[in-house]
């Protein structure tokens, strides 16, 4: 059966944003003391990775969620999580947390039910993401805001070592597929840019009515 690219990806960004708002609404502790996300980043950096996770149909899909995770030394698990755009718009949000190891398995394991995460290499993570942002970026878009402090996960992961090429856009062209945070607005401005860059005819999309 062929993926709607537009349900897939109402899915996935909805999800993105429940899990960021549970997120953003719990404190996370240590010793009793609340820490800072810029506190936690600094200890889960200078921690041993623990998995790095990418679904395996990512660039039939279009979207999913490229996880970065690091074993800390309390034993909870720190971790960015990118939902990518590999089509178009790159990373469409991304944020920190860390949590018990016992959430993160439950969090994953309901992400791989939805998308067949597949275990890639920290060096690959690295490039698809960065990537992903750069590719956006030359054709007229910008990362999601907490993207920057995210991506401090990576460390000193060297990129440079992934042997694999990504391919982003589809068929040569853009695909931009509305989501369900996108605006009529929103959808205007970036089909505005996409006409601007490549013409009506240079790159694909799909934005729903109403």
């Amino acid at each position: 059966m062929a993926i709607d690219p537009r349900k897939k990806q109402k899915q996935l960004e909805k999800k993105a944003a429940r899990r960021k708002a549970v997120h953003a609404a719990r404190k996370t502790t240590h010793a009793g003391v609340i820490w800072s996300t810029a506190k936690q980043l600094a200890v889960a950096v200078s921690s041993p990775i623990h998995e790095c996770l990418v679904p395996e149909g990512l660039f039939e899909i279009g979207i999913g969620n490229v996880i970065f995770s690091r074993k800390l030394p309390s034993g909870d698990i720190g971790a960015s999580f990118f939902l990518v755009d590999v089509y178009c718009l790159g990373v469409k949000n991304a944020f920190f947390q860390v949590m018990t190891e016992t959430a993160y398995q439950h969090r994953v394991g309901r992400l791989d039910g939805e998308e067949r995460l597949g275990s890639v290499d920290p060096s690959c993570v690295r490039k698809l993401v960065e990537s992903a942002e750069g590719y956006a970026k030359q054709i007229g878009f910008d990362p999601h805001p907490d993207y920057r402090s995210a991506r401090k996960i990576f460390g000193d992961i060297d990129a440079a070592i992934c042997p694999t090429d990504f391919t982003f856009g589809k068929d040569g062209m853009p695909f931009f597929v509305s989501g369900p945070n996108d605006t009529p607005a929103k959808c205007k401005k970036i089909m505005d840019t996409l006409s601007r860059r490549f013409g009506p005819d240079g790159f694909h999309y799909i934005v729903g009515a109403g």
